[in-house]
């Protein structure tokens, strides 16, 4: 039997407006609170507020974007979300107010969490079942690299021409993103269909009559898909512990002498999630989740029990490739589990979930850990991290043996 193809011309371009949406994301993200201070004086606390806004917007977006995927199409949704990706990062130029900025970001996150979750669904449609895994991993190769360019760019280009560059560069970014939207074409679910929408519009019509008589009770399951919580709640947990690198790595290393390895950290995080991900997606379809999971689990765990530690610039380093591994195979491979247990025609669904649930984890991350950092140091921050990461490993061990029948059907899926 021939192998699926996966590197077709939808894929490739969905995979690059993905990746252009990080660049654009991650740039901006690590300037803002800077930009804050520097332009409106602001202190530290709504400086970083004005920075972490931004997610809730996102997560805004992502808890509309499944239902409103199958009600106006899957392209139409990215198109939208595109021109408000291009909008929003253009009136940054604007140089607003402070409290302007807020509405700006906040705005901008919902544009980005918009794409993201739509984007995230029409790719992984596209990925052949057989191949899911590899598929996935390769995709989530555009998230590895806008984090590794977009921080980059963001920093080189304030330190040395200035915001303004900046935000025209983020602006120019969104566009690409928007022209590789609009030439790609979107396999729209089972629901999108004609005789699906006709069904909708009959529904309807009974639920008018039917509301006179009952008032509607609000249902989770239209927002969320129940059957990936499980699985994004473990993901989410060490995204909450990864939350403490982007939060504090900076800090951590001013305060040990370490600025010089910290300005490489997530270039070495990025080629470890790079290098590996191929082989970790391939060896996820021929041998089941397990085989890759617990790995990168236990290399995060050792990666930030080593970082806690660290005095010098090469055990740094070290720790930056073990993180990389961890983090970037436990969302890819997070992700390829979550869309192999959802119901197809909740797709949309399960892909908004799992990204909602990552959100969370990194949103609230830093506003927690900031809490408990002057009582425990950086350094009893990351090993605290480590722990917690250990709790994660558990959680996606009970996990994972309950989802038992889903590595029997991907067995059985490859037997015919």
């Amino acid at each position: 039997m021939a192998t699926a193809k996966l590197w077709t011309k939808d894929f490739t371009l969905g995979t690059i407006v993905n990746f252009l949406l990080m660049v654009n994301y991650y740039g901006l993200m690590v300037v803002v609170a800077d930009y804050s201070m520097k332009t409106y004086d602001a202190p530290a606390a709504a400086a970083g507020l004005a920075a972490s806004i931004f997610i809730i917007g996102a997560l805004t977006a992502r808890l509309i974007s499944g239902r409103l995927m199958d009600k106006i199409g899957r392209k139409r949704l990215l198109v939208i979300g595109a021109v408000g990706e291009v909008a929003f990062s253009a009136l940054y130029l604007l140089g607003p107010a402070f409290g302007p900025l807020f509405a700006i970001r906040l705005l901008h996150g919902f544009a980005y969490g918009m794409c993201s979750t739509t984007i995230g669904t029409i790719v992984t449609s596209l990925v052949p079942d057989s191949r899911k895994g590899e598929g996935v991993g390769y995709y989530m190769l555009s998230v590895t690299l806008g984090a590794a360019i977009g921080p980059f760019l963001g920093m080189f280009l304030t330190q040395n021409a200035g915001f303004e560059l900046l935000f025209i560069v983020a602006a120019a970014v969104a566009a690409l993103s928007l022209g590789a939207a609009a030439l790609l074409k979107a396999p729209e679910s089972s629901r999108s269909s004609i005789e699906t929408k006709a069904r909708g519009i009959a529904r309807e019509e009974r639920d008018e009559e039917a509301s006179a008589f009952r008032v509607p009770r609000p249902n989770v399951r239209n927002y969320l898909e129940p059957s990936v919580l499980s699985i994004s709640t473990v993901c989410a947990l060490l995204f909450f512990c990864y939350s403490s690198l982007l939060a504090f790595l900076t800090p951590f290393a001013a305060e040990n002498g370490l600025e010089g390895p910290a300005s490489y950290f997530f270039i070495v995080y990025a080629l470890a999630t790079f290098i590996t991900r191929p082989f970790t997606g391939k060896l996820f379809d021929r041998r089941g989740d397990r085989v890759v999971m617990i790995p990168a689990f236990i290399a995060f765990i050792i990666g930030m029990g080593l970082l806690s530690g660290v005095h010098q610039p090469l055990a740094m380093l070290i720790a930056a490739a073990l993180l990389g591994f961890g983090v970037g195979t436990v969302q890819a491979s997070g992700l390829a589990l979550a869309v192999r247990i959802a119901p197809d025609d909740r797709l949309s669904l399960a892909n908004s979930t799992f990204y909602i649930m990552l959100d969370i984890g990194v949103g609230i991350g830093p506003l927690l850990l900031g809490i408990v950092q002057p009582f425990w140091g950086y350094r009893g921050l990351f090993q605290a991290m480590s722990t917690v990461a250990l709790i994660a490993m558990a959680a996606y061990l009970l996990v994972s043996r309950r989802r038992g029948k889903m590595r029997r059907t991907l067995e059985d899926q490859r037997l015919h």
